[in-house]
């Protein structure tokens, strides 16, 4: 069901020095797999692939009862925001992809081909390591899906599909 994985996380100091990363918020992806091209606007001329963590407040419309603190940002577009509804469960999230034809500036949105796509995500007490698990067209249960996550049901599977990561760019 889960159709892909990304690990984004904080690179050490020393890296980011030598790639001339001066963001304490740039999240970059250091391994991944599966078969998922919904990621493909994110990634920079040197083929690199990295988020933003950014407030949501202010850029995000969402219903008052459902509030997401952060959201992953990058080459001026939002991946997703992510919501944690069940506060026992802090390090587990859920999203999904900008459903609107257009962005709010009126350009087409790069990510609307990919508008029913679920995100769930595991994430670490300071947000500087997160993982991205995607399932295609799983929009409509995410609900159930965030559930299954919290229970452990997809930890068998989560398991195969990281014995057959790579390395997203060699840092």
């Amino acid at each position: 069901m889960i159709g892909a994985y990304f690990k984004i996380e904080s690179l050490n100091p020393e890296t980011k020095a030598k790639h001339n990363i001066k963001s304490k918020d740039r999240l970059d992806c250091v391994s991944w797999a599966g078969d998922y091209k919904g990621l493909t606007n994110f990634v920079n001329k040197k083929g690199q692939l990295y988020f933003y963590k950014t407030p949501c407040r202010g850029f995000v419309n969402t219903d008052s009862k459902r509030l997401a603190e952060w959201s992953l940002t990058g080459n001026g577009l939002n991946l997703s925001s992510i919501y944690i509804d069940d506060v026992d469960y802090p390090e587990i999230g859920y999203g999904y992809p900008n459903s609107n034809r257009l962005l709010s500036n009126g350009k087409p949105n790069p990510q609307f081909t990919f508008r029913n796509d679920a995100y769930l995500f595991r994430i670490n007490k300071d947000y500087s390591e997160i993982e991205i698990f995607i399932i295609p067209d799983g929009r409509n249960l995410i609900s159930s899906y965030y559930q299954m996550m919290i229970e452990g049901d997809f930890d068998k599977d989560i398991k195969e599909l990281k014995k057959s990561t790579f390395r997203f760019f060699n840092y």
